[in-house]
C-alpha cells in the first residue's frame, strides 16, 4: 500500500537543524507528524555539515592539505572520509526517534542543493559537484562512510542519491557526465548496503539522450542506475509550462503528479513515487483549496500505483530569517503545520486518507489495467514532452481507457492494440526502425494514431491514403468543423490534402481534411494534421467539463474499441476509473472511481455483461474516491445509481455530450 508522509526539516531551524541540533524538538515534531498519519519522512544530511572539509591553503593559494574543523583529518574510517562523527550521532538519534513513532525514512544522501541554496563543503566550493573528479571522490567517501555507519538503523527504508542533485552543478555538456555521477553515488551506496532500494531523488528529467533540447539528465539513465524513480510535480512550477495554465483544483492539475510519476516509472522501468509536492505559497493557493488539491491528488496517485506520497513539507518556516527562507516566498509557508504548530487543513486530509487506506479490505491494489501505448519521441523540447505525455494521458482517460508510456529509442516496442504518437516533431521523431515496426503491428491488427507538430513521415501516401497537394505556413489558427461544432487550435503549417482511400473525420472551414483514418492491413491508422496535445498544454480550461467533452472526441474515434472492453464505465466525465484485475482471482476485479470535481456526484456506473458492482453507496465526495469491487454475476449489464442496482441499457453519451459514437459493450 502507498506510504504517505512528508519531507522533514526541524520546526525550529529548517536547514540549520544539524548545526542547531535539538533532540526534544525533533521528538515533538515526530509526535505531531505521526499523529496526522505520516508514516514515511524524507530527511537530509546537509552535505557541508556532515562532511565539513576545508582547504589548508599554502603558497600561491595552493591546497596543502584537506582539514576538518581546522585540523588534519583524523586517522579513523570517518576521519579519512572527512565525516563529522558528532553529526552521525545526531542522525542516529533521529533514526531512533523515528523508530519510536513507527516512522520510516528516505535519506537524501548528497544534499548539496536544498530549497534554492547550495550546501557544498568549503574545500569543494570552487569545483563542479557533478563533473569534477576531486569533488566526486569526496562525495563517494562521504556516502560510503555515512551508509556504513547508519545502515543498521531500522527506520531507514530507502537510500537516495540526494535532493535534486541534478541542480547542484552546471548543466553537463553530455549525458555521460550525468551518468558517471549517478553511477558513482549509486554504486557507493550499494557497496556498503546492498539490501535497501536506491531512489533517484531527481526532477525535471528528459525521456532519453536523443530528446532534442532537453536536459542531459534523463529518465532512462536514472532507471538504469536506480531502483526507484521519483517525481517532484509542483503545480505552477516555473519550469513546466503545462503546469501553469489551470488552477490547482482542476481536472488537469488533479493528474499532474500521476502523469509525471507514471512517465518516469514507465520509461525508467522502475517503480515510481511522488516524492515532493506542494503549492508554493498562499498567494498561489489558499488553505481550503490546497486541502482539496491534496485530497484529489492522493486518490489519483494511489489508484495509479505510486509507491509513496510525500508532501513538502512538515512545518512552515516563516519565522526563519536566513537563506533560503529570507530569499524566496516559496519556501516559507509550505508545511502541514503553521510555525506555531497549528494543524492546517492539509494535515487533516493526510490523516483522513491514512484512515481510508487502513480501512481497505486489501493490503495493496493490484496493478491497474492499461490498454494502449503512448510513444514519446525524439526532437521534442521539455515543454512539448510534458504537454504530450500529460494531455495524451488525460484524453485517453476521459475516453475510457488507460495508457502506458514508452520512449521510442528504448527497444523493444511493447505489444499493444493501440499506439499513440502525440505531437510528432522533425524528420527524426520516428526512426525508420520504429516506424517500420509500428506499421508491421498495424498490418497485423493494431491501430495507430499520430498527431503532427511539423513531423515528417516516410512512407506517407500508401499508409494514410492521402496526398499532400501543398504545404504552407499558417497565418491564423485552424478552425475545425468536427461533429457539427467548431474547434479552434494552433498549427505551424497547413497541409493541403487530396484523399485517395482515407476517410475524412474532420475538416477545416475551407473543406481541407485535417483528421483522417485509413485501413492498413488488418488495422487502422489515424492522422491528425496538428499537435492537439501540445495545443491543450497551453490552453487554459482545456479540461473543464464542456471542453473535456469537446477535445476527447478526437481520441474516442480510435479508443472506443478499448473502452468497450472495460468492466466498468461512467457516464460522468468528471469521474475517472482505474481497473485492477488480480490474475489469482479471475471472478473479481477492484476498481477505483475518483470524483475530480468540487461537488458530490452520484454517477451512473455501468458494469459489463456478466459483472455486477458490490456495495457501492452511489455518492462520491468532492475530490475524493471510492474502492469498488466487481464480481461475475448475471449475464445482464447492470448499473448502480444512487445505491440502487438495476438492469440498464447500453451506456450512452452523457447529457450534453453530443457525441455520435456507439458506446455499448461487446
Amino acid at each position: 500500500m502507498m506510504k504517505i508522509g512528508c519531507n522533514y526539516w526541524a520546526s525550529h531551524a529548517g536547514t540549520r537543524m544539524w548545526s542547531q541540533w535539538n533532540e526534544s524538538v525533533v521528538r515533538s515534531d515526530f509526535e505531531r507528524l505521526a499523529a496526522v498519519g505520516c508514516r514515511l519522512l524524507r530527511v537530509f544530511p546537509i552535505w557541508k555539515e556532515f562532511q565539513p572539509i576545508e582547504r589548508g591553503v599554502g603558497c600561491r593559494n595552493t591546497t596543502s592539505a584537506i582539514l576538518m574543523n581546522g585540523r588534519k583529518l583524523p586517522p579513523t574510517r570517518c576521519g579519512r572520509a572527512g565525516v563529522d562523527e558528532e553529526m552521525l550521532r545526531r542522525f542516529r538519534t533521529l533514526c531512533s526517534i523515528a523508530e519510536e513513532y513507527q516512522l520510516e525514512l528516505v535519506v537524501g544522501l548528497v544534499t548539496g542543493w536544498m530549497s534554492g541554496c547550495l550546501f557544498v563543503p568549503p574545500a569543494l566550493d570552487r569545483l563542479d559537484p557533478i563533473s569534477d573528479p576531486c569533488s566526486i571522490q569526496w562525495q563517494v567517501r562521504f556516502v560510503r562512510c555515512f551508509v556504513h555507519e547508519l545502515k543498521e538503523c531500522r527506520a531507514i527504508r530507502y537510500w537516495e542519491l540526494g535532493n535534486e542533485s541534478n541542480c547542484m552543478g552546471a548543466l553537463p555538456e553530455s549525458g555521460s557526465v550525468a551518468w558517471n555521477w549517478t553511477n558513482a553515488i549509486a554504486s557507493a551506496i550499494r557497496l556498503e548496503d546492498p539490501t535497501r532500494p536506491v531512489a533517484s531523488g531527481m526532477h525535471s528529467l528528459a525521456p532519453g539522450d536523443d530528446c532534442a533540447g532537453c536536459t542531459p539528465w534523463t529518465i532512462e539513465m536514472q532507471g538504469e542506475l536506480c531502483d526507484l524513480m521519483t517525481s517532484h510535480p509542483y503545480p505552477h512550477s516555473p519550469s513546466k509550462l503545462a503546469a501553469r495554465v489551470d488552477p490547482h483544483n482542476s481536472l488537469r492539475m488533479a493528474f499532474q503528479a500521476t502523469v509525471e510519476t507514471l512517465t518516469y516509472s514507465d520509461i525508467g522501468r522502475r517503480p515510481g513515487a511522488v516524492e515532493e509536492i506542494g503549492t508554493f505559497c498562499p498567494s498561489y493557493c489558499a488553505e481550503k483549496e490546497k486541502a482539496l488539491f491534496l485530497r484529489n491528488t492522493l486518490y489519483n496517485t494511489w489508484a495509479h500505483g505510486s509507491v509513496y506520497f510525500l508532501w513538502w513539507c512538515a512545518f512552515d518556516q516563516s519565522r526563519l530569517d536566513f537563506p533560503p527562507y529570507d530569499w524566496s516566498a516559496w519556501e516559507r509557508e509550505l508545511g502541514l503545520f503553521t510555525a506555531d504548530f497549528q494543524e492546517k487543513p492539509i494535515a487533516g486530509e493526510l490523516r483522513e486518507f491514512g484512515k481510508f487506506l487502513d480501512s481497505l479490505p486489501i493490503e495493496s491494489l493490484p496493478e491497474f489495467r492499461r490498454d494502449a501505448i503512448v510513444l514519446m519521441t525524439q526532437e521534442q523540447n521539455f515543454d512539448s514532452f510534458m504537454s504530450n505525455s500529460w494531455n495524451a494521458f488525460l484524453l485517453a482517460k476521459l475516453s475510457g481507457f488507460d495508457v502506458k508510456f514508452h520512449y521510442t529509442q528504448d527497444a523493444p516496442l511493447p505489444d499493444a492494440p493501440l499506439y499513440i504518437v502525440p505531437g510528432l516533431r522533425g524528420a527524426g521523431g520516428l526512426s525508420r526502425e520504429v516506424y517500420t515496426e509500428l506499421l508491421r503491428r498495424v498490418e497485423e491488427g493494431a491501430d495507430l494514431y499520430i498527431s503532427l507538430d511539423d513531423g515528417a513521415l516516410s512512407p506517407f501516401e500508401p499508409v494514410f491514403g492521402v496526398e499532400v497537394a501543398g504545404r504552407e505556413a499558417r497565418r491564423e489558427p485552424v478552425r475545425i468543423l468536427h461533429d457539427g461544432e467548431r474547434v479552434e487550435l494552433a498549427s505551424p503549417f497547413k497541409l493541403k490534402l487530396r484523399t485517395i482511400s482515407a476517410e475524412v473525420l474532420a475538416r477545416e472551414e475551407d473543406g481541407n481534411p485535417v483528421f483522417i483514418q485509413n485501413s492498413f492491413g488488418r488495422g487502422t491508422v489515424y492522422l491528425l494534421m496538428l499537435p492537439l496535445e501540445v495545443n491543450l498544454g497551453a490552453l487554459p480550461g482545456a479540461f473543464e467539463r464542456e471542453n473535456c467533452i469537446r477535445y476527447r472526441r478526437f481520441y474516442r474515434y480510435f479508443g472506443e474499441k478499448l473502452s468497450r472492453k472495460r468492466l466498468l464505465r461512467s457516464e460522468e466525465v468528471m469521474i475517472t476509473l482505474t481497473e485492477h484485475p488480480d490474475p489469482a482471482r479471475p471472478d473479481e476485479c477492484y476498481c477505483v472511481a475518483v470524483n475530480n470535481s468540487d461537488e458530490e456526484l452520484r454517477p451512473r456506473l455501468v458494469a459489463a455483461p456478466g459483472w455486477e458492482i458490490v456495495g457501492f453507496s452511489g455518492a462520491i465526495a468532492p475530490r475524493s474516491g471510492v474502492l469498488l469491487l466487481l464480481k461475475r454475476g448475471t449475464g445482464d449489464e447492470t448499473s448502480q445509481d444512487g445505491g440502487c442496482e438495476t438492469k440498464s441499457r447500453p451506456l450512452a453519451p452523457a447529457a450534453g455530450d453530443g457525441e455520435q459514437h456507439k458506446c455499448s459493450f461487446d
